[in-house]
């Protein structure tokens, strides 16, 4: 089974969606794929971090707090330093006070509660597609 499902490249907005639970994962590529865009899926941060350091940059990347191993801090950092002003959502079930401050205080991020349903991450595509242009 790969790490790493890409949908059609020809997509000219691409999400990279870091999610290592399966059907968030899906749920969230399928919003994605509603939106107009065209969703990568890393169950992983290693392929990841392999794909921000070779490719050109996602319209939007997609991060869950809590992986199964880690918290996703060393992801945010490496898509900050990478693409300063890539446009990141954060989809977690924990409370937007317990990411640390460098995430709530980023101009380009918004955190987004799973537990509220679909509209708010639908929202927050809709705010990273507004014109956002990566670095």
């Amino acid at each position: 089974m790969s790490e790493h499902v890409a949908v059609d490249p020809a997509w000219a907005r691409r999400v990279w969606i870091v999610e290592d639970e399966p059907a968030a994962a899906t749920l969230a590529a399928e919003l994605c794929q509603q939106f107009g865009a065209a969703p990568s899926v890393f169950r992983s941060p290693l392929p990841f971090l392999s794909a921000l350091r070779g490719s050109s940059p996602p319209a939007a990347v997609v991060l869950d707090w809590r992986l199964e191993h880690e918290l996703s801090a060393a992801l945010f950092l490496a898509t900050r330093h990478r693409y300063p002003r890539v446009p990141v959502i954060y989809w977690t079930g924990s409370p937007p006070e317990l990411l640390p401050a460098m995430i709530r205080a980023d101009e380009h991020a918004r955190i987004v509660d799973k537990a509220a349903g679909t509209e708010g991450f639908e929202a927050a595509l809709a705010w990273a597609f507004e014109g956002t242009d990566a670095d």
